[in-house]
C-alpha cells in the first residue's frame, strides 16, 4: 500500500517506508500474521502500544498508534516496518477495517438497529421480512452472525455490535456472497467506540431510550448522544414517535428521508387496536398508503413496534407496504425474546431478556394476557451494570407477580449477596413472603420452577443469554435451556457453576 494512500486515508504521515499490501487488520498482537496491520487500541486494562514488538514477530507490517514516544522508539528499532502516529486509534482502526476488507464491489445495503430496548428483535424482524422478500439478508448482534440461510460460524469477540476488523470481514464475505443487505445491531458503546465509523448506512432505526449503560456513559445525555450519532451517518431513518426522550432529536436534525412509527396519530406508521392472544396479536395499521388489519405471531403491544419498526425499514429499502404484509407469517424472534418453553410442564415457561425496568414493565404486561392462574416471575440484578437500575428492577415487578424470585446476571466481580440487596430495596416490604432470593441463576430457575403449580405461569428475565455468564473476569459457559431442561431431569439441587 503506497505511503500516499494510507496518508489520505488515516490523516497523518508514514514512519519509514510504504508497506507492503496489507492482508489483515488486527487490535490483537496475537492475530498478527504476515501482512497484518496492527493497531494499538488503549483500554481500561491494557494497552496496546504494549504489544508492537509481538505484532512485528508475528508478521505485522504496519504499526499505528497515539503514543508518539514509544512509536518513535520502535520506528528506530524496526526501520522496515511501517508507522504511523494517529490522533485516533479506534477511527483509524475503522478506516484501515473498511479499507483492506473491501474487495468485493457487491454492493450491500446496510440498515443499522438502535436504542435501549428491541434492539435485537428488531433485528431479527428486518431480517426474516427481506429474506422471506428474497432480498438475501444478513445480520450481526446478540443473536450471533447470520448469512440468509443460517448462523455463521464467525467468532465474536463482544456481545452485540464486533469491533470493526470482525465487522467488515462479515460484511466482505457478505459480499462474496452476492448478498443484498446486512442488518447490524448497533449499541451506544460500539458507536461511540467508533467500530461503525466508517460505515455509510442506508437506514439507521430508532427503538426508545431508557436509563442503561449509564456505567459506560456516564449520564443519560451522553449515553442519547452517542446513539444520535448513528443518524448522522445514514441516509434514511425510522423513529419512535412515541419515545420521548430521543425521537424529537432525531426528527429535528435528521437530513435525510425520515419515517416515524407508533401509537401517536401523527405517526407514518400508527398502530391502534391492539389485541393480544395466546397465538399472537393483532392491530390495525394506518398509512398514507391505506389502513391494514394485520394478525402477526408476536406477543404484547411492545413488540407490535418492534413490528412496526422493521416493516418501516423495510419501506425505507423500497418495499411497498402491501408486499411486506404479504410475508409477516415469516417473521422470527430471536431466542430468549419472549420466548415460550414446549415441554410436558403442566404450567407454562417464558424466558426474556429483559434486564432493564422498561423492558421488565413491558413483558410483564404481555405474559399476563395469557390465561394463567398465577405469576411467578425471576428477576436479576447486573454485576456488570449500574447498580441504581436494581432496585427499580423490583418497584417494577411489585405488584405484578404472585412470587417472585431475585438473583444476579453477570456478576462480574462484585458481590452477589450486595447485587441482590440492591435489587430488594426497590420492595415496599423486601421480607414479604412471596419474595425469594437465590445467590445463583440456576437455584433461582430451579426455585421459582418449583414453586409453580398448574396453569400458572413461570418468567424468567435477565441476562441468560449468549452462551455465558461473566464471573470475575472469566466467560463461563452456560445455557439456560439446560438448566431448565435439568430440573425436570432431575427435580433436584445441583453443584452451582455461575
Amino acid at each position: 500500500m503506497k505511503k500516499n494512500d494510507l496518508n489520505l486515508l488515516l490523516g497523518s504521515e508514514v514512519i519509514g517506508p510504504s508497506p507492503p499490501p496489507i492482508s489483515s487488520v488486527v487490535y490483537d498482537s496475537r492475530e498478527a500474521e504476515s501482512g497484518s496491520a496492527f493497531v494499538c487500541l488503549t483500554g481500561e486494562n491494557q494497552d496496546g502500544h504494549a504489544f508492537i514488538e509481538q505484532a512485528i514477530h508475528k508478521g505485522a507490517v504496519f504499526i499505528a498508534g497515539t503514543n508518539k514516544e514509544i512509536i518513535h522508539t520502535y520506528s528506530s528499532r524496526y526501520p522496515s516496518t511501517s508507522f504511523m502516529i494517529v490522533q485516533d486509534s479506534r477511527l483509524a482502526l475503522a478506516k484501515l477495517s473498511s479499507h483492506v476488507y473491501s474487495m468485493y464491489d457487491h454492493p450491500l445495503y446496510k440498515v443499522g438497529v438502535t436504542g435501549t430496548n428491541g434492539k435485537t428483535t428488531v433485528t431479527s424482524f428486518i431480517y426474516s421480512l427481506l429474506n422471506a422478500l428474497q432480498f438475501q439478508t444478513g445480520s450481526i448482534g446478540t443473536a450471533g452472525i447470520w448469512d440468509d440461510q443460517e448462523k455463521t460460524d464467525f467468532k465474536q469477540t463482544v456481545p452485540t455490535t464486533p469491533e470493526a476488523p470482525e465487522l467488515h470481514k462479515v460484511m466482505q464475505h457478505f459480499r462474496k456472497k452476492e448478498m443484498k443487505a446486512v442488518v447490524i445491531e448497533s449499541t451506544s458503546i460500539a458507536i461511540e467506540q467508533k467500530r461503525l465509523a466508517s460505515i455509510n448506512f442506508d437506514v439507521a432505526v430508532h427503538t426508545n431510550l431508557t436509563p442503561e449503560h449509564l456505567e459506560f456513559h456516564g449520564s443519560m445525555e451522553a449515553y442519547k448522544q452517542a446513539k444520535l450519532k448513528l443518524f448522522d451517518q445514514s441516509d434514511r431513518a425510522v423513529v419512535n414517535i412515541d419515545d420521548p426522550l430521543m425521537a424529537c432529536d432525531i426528527i429535528k436534525n435528521f437530513k435525510g428521508h425520515l419515517v416515524t412509527y407508533g401509537s401517536h396519530e401523527m405517526a407514518d406508521f400508527q398502530v391502534t387496536d391492539v389485541q393480544s392472544s395466546i397465538d399472537g396479536t393483532s392491530f390495525v395499521l394506518h398509512t398514507s398508503r391505506g389502513t391494514f388489519s394485520i394478525k402477526a405471531p408476536v406477543y404484547g403491544e411492545y413488540n407490535v413496534h418492534n413490528l412496526l419498526a422493521a416493516i418501516a425499514a423495510c419501506h425505507q429499502l423500497g418495499f411497498s407496504i402491501q408486499t411486506i404484509l404479504s410475508v409477516l407469517s415469516a417473521i422470527k424472534s430471536p431466542e430468549g425474546r419472549f420466548q415460550r418453553i414446549e415441554n410436558l410442564a403442566p404450567y407454562q415457561i417464558v424466558l426474556d431478556y429483559a434486564h432493564t425496568p422498561d423492558a421488565l414493565g413491558n413483558v410483564l404486561q404481555a405474559v399476563k394476557k395469557i390465561p394463567h392462574q398465577r405469576l411467578i416471575v425471576m428477576i436479576t440484578g447486573i454485576g456488570l451494570r449500574d447498580p441504581n437500575k436494581r432496585p427499580l428492577m423490583a418497584e417494577v415487578v411489585e405488584g405484578e407477580a404472585d412470587e417472585v424470585v431475585v438473583s444476579v446476571d453477570q456478576p462480574g466481580f462484585a458481590n452477589r449477596q450486595e447485587v441482590i440487596d440492591d435489587v430488594l430495596q426497590g420492595f415496599e416490604d423486601p421480607l414479604a413472603p412471596c419474595i425469594h432470593s437465590k445467590l445463583h441463576r440456576e437455584e433461582a430457575i430451579h426455585h421459582a420452577l418449583s414453586l409453580a403449580q398448574p396453569d400458572d405461569i413461570v418468567l424468567l428475565t435477565g441476562i441468560g443469554f449468549g452462551g455465558y455468564q461473566i464471573i470475575e473476569d472469566q466467560k463461563v459457559p452456560y445455557s439456560e435451556l439446560n438448566v431448565i431442561d435439568h430440573y425436570f431431569e432431575t427435580k433436584k439441587t445441583y453443584k452451582q457453576t455461575v
